[in-house]
């Protein structure tokens, strides 16, 4: 067998990895996994989380071998044999035994140990005594299980034994001539442990049965089931409880085990090996997008809402009703609303947000934020950025209509106001007073009055001059005025839009830190 140099603290942070790995991916795959993966590979990766991280918390000191296999394999005799004590009780015909037997050597410490494997403690007992001295030195801190059978009539003891296969260091299959092939063993158990081919032993028992040449043909025929079980290069040793042949074999094999001390780790080694190829789909190898989120994806989403509300429409018309407001005739008539909206100037340029053309929106920032993800990202983003899709046309309405600009006059418009109401008065006293000297036959207003009627002509000549440069230079101005109020009512239009992307996009970044959080604790547990 292969000498792990593994230390606890290095396999405790891995399989602490594959623990967080569970829990992110959990959130996102509550029901079932994708095709890719094995539906049970994710509850098996998170029970295989929980239950080595409670073995690392027992005792390193000792070393747990079961022995398992069908019903009259010789478990119990094989387990007697290795104890050089009868401590179970066999039986060739019908299951004997129904809950698993401990032979511990070297009991301090392992008490805890056998309370979470489940073993009673009347079916328990301490090998080593003071009449050993050190013969069984070297198996100290085995705890050697005999399991019940595998195929037993009776569910319970194959409930039983399972469980144990399961959480064991090393497992021993015992084998008979009878049932070396049995389809139970190889297809249900064997053919699934490829990953613990490190703590896997595989023993030919019962040879005292047949002769040497059929024990030989029968091993070398089993060493080939086990190849084809995906198991190659395990030990197959055959062995006789009765005769004793082999089983010092296997006592030397276990001594080596326990020696090294490792059996527990490498076959936690093993098994998280194998979760982390299986889980590996799940995160692939590609990369997030989740900064590229916060720029131009966030914008190509504001743009894609500023189409589906009409901004550049609104803004249009917004600068026409501004235009139109300062460089009409008259205009100077008319009284400023300082504070007016342009939804207030134009209730009808602000259509609901177009429904379809938002969702078109939120699925390109989808399919682009998960471009490339493997199962199930795509669909958790899709479904992230979809959260608020039903409300999000009315909620974009509303957004856009707060953020519409009120149209105030400039300065410059309120100074030609008051240059046009002087212009207009100079022009209605200029002619008031011309008209007054033309109708005084008497020349009985003031001398003054009489003597300056160059300055009403002048009044007049004046104001109508003013008058008319506003008017024409009135007309340009308020366009390119206009032209930039609906530039800027557009960008702030749009950065209404932008604030309610950034609130979709949001959600889809925590799905993709998910993802990178997922990636990194499977990296983490494959190291």
């Amino acid at each position: 067998m292969r000498v792990h140099e593994l230390t606890t603290a290095p396999l405790a942070d891995r399989l602490d990895a594959l623990g967080r790995f569970v829990r992110v991916v959990c959130s996102h795959v509550a029901d079932s996994a994708p095709a890719t993966v094995d539906p049970a590979a994710l509850p098996a990766a998170g029970v295989l989380a929980d239950r080595a991280a409670a073995r690392l918390r027992l005792s390193g000191e000792h070393t747990v071998v079961a022995l398992a296999g069908a019903t009259g394999g010789g478990k119990s005799s094989l387990f007697n044999a290795l104890a050089n004590m009868e401590l179970s009780a066999a039986g060739a015909l019908r299951p004997t035994t129904g809950e698993a037997h401990a032979c511990v050597w070297g009991t301090a410490g392992a008490d805890a140990l056998l309370d979470w494997l489940g073993v009673e403690p009347s079916r328990r007992f301490g090998r080593e005594s003071p009449l050993d001295a050190d013969d069984e030195a070297s198996l100290r801190g085995l705890v050697l299980l005999d399991l019940p059978d595998m195929d037993s009539i009776a569910t319970a003891h194959r409930v039983e034994a399972d469980r144990l296969v399961n959480v064991v260091d090393l497992v021993v299959w015992v084998l008979d001539p009878q049932k070396y092939a049995d389809q139970t063993v190889h297809e249900d158990y064997l053919r699934h442990m490829g990953a613990l081919r490190d703590v896997t032993i595989v023993v030919f028992n019962q040879i005292d049965r047949l002769t040497p040449a059929d024990a030989a043909r029968c091993r070398a025929d089993l060493a080939r089931l086990v190849d084809a079980d995906g198991l190659p290069g395990i030990p197959v040793i055959a062995t006789s409880a009765v005769t004793g042949d082999g089983v010092g074999e296997v006592r030397t094999l276990l001594e080596k085990t326990i020696a090294g001390r490792q059996a527990a780790m490498a076959r936690l080694e093993g098994e998280l090996d194998a979760a982390v190829e299986a889980l590996a789909p799940l995160v692939g190898s590609a990369e997030a997008v989740e900064d590229a989120l916060s720029g131009d994806v966030v914008l190509e989403l504001a743009d894609g809402f500023a189409t589906a509300t009409g901004v550049r429409a609104v803004a249009a018309v917004g600068g026409q009703a501004y235009a139109r407001r300062a460089a009409l005739p008259g205009w100077p008539f008319r009284r400023s609303r300082r504070n007016a909206r342009l939804a207030e100037l134009l209730p009808e340029a602000l259509p609901p947000a177009e429904p379809a053309a938002v969702g078109l929106a939120v699925r390109r920032l989808a399919a682009r934020a998960a471009a490339g993800l493997p199962p199930p990202w795509p669909d958790e983003v899709l479904m992230a950025a979809s959260t608020n899709l039903d409300r999000l046309p009315d909620e974009l309405g509303r957004t856009v209509s707060a953020a519409s600009p009120g149209p105030p006059l400039a300065i410059g418009w309120k100074l030609a106001r008051v240059g046009w109401w002087l212009a207009v008065v100079s022009v209605l006293a200029g002619a008031a007073w011309l008209g007054w000297y033309a109708i005084d036959r008497d020349r009985s207003a003031p001398a003054l009055m009489v003597g300056r009627v160059w300055v009403a002509a002048l009044m007049i000549v004046a104001g109508a001059v003013v008058a008319l440069l506003i008017l024409l230079l009135g007309r340009p101005l308020a366009a390119a005025r206009a032209r930039r109020f609906r530039a800027s009512s557009e960008r702030r239009l749009r950065d209404a839009t932008a604030t309610v992307a950034r609130e979709v996009v949001a959600p889809v970044r925590a799905v993709l830190r998910d993802y990178a959080d997922a990636q990194a604790a499977l990296d983490e547990a494959a190291r």
